[in-house]
């Protein structure tokens, strides 16, 4: 088996409040909509096809390249690679959206997709 295959990891459940997913070897997927007082943890990306409510923290071990999907933006706390924005710091225009969040030059960036 080669090594080098990062596996997804992949939840088809609402994620409640108190619920702590993480990703260890790979992405994240939500396909359902992940409560507030959830945290989702991924050492890669994290996708979200929902709405996501609760914190979300990509790039756990310094993966600076990681992503965070989701299609109806609600979170707590978005975090990339240690970098991060709570609810009231996220741009307004972006709630509710389907969105892709990323860092540029250490900077948390939101694009409307």
């Amino acid at each position: 088996m080669n090594k080098s295959i990062q596996k997804s990891k992949v939840i088809k459940f609402p994620v409640r409040a108190g619920q702590k997913i993480y990703a260890p070897e790979g992405d994240l997927i939500i396909i359902n909509n992940v409560n507030a007082g959830s945290e989702l943890i991924a050492n890669g990306n994290i996708h979200v096809y929902g709405t996501m409510r609760g914190r979300a923290l990509a790039g756990a071990k310094g993966d600076i390249s990681s992503h965070i999907f989701c299609l109806n933006l609600r979170s707590e706390l978005i975090s990339i690679s240690g970098e991060y924005m709570v609810m009231e710091q996220i741009p307004k225009n972006f709630i509710g959206k389907t969105v892709d969040i990323f860092l540029r030059n250490g900077i948390l960036e939101l694009n409307e997709i």
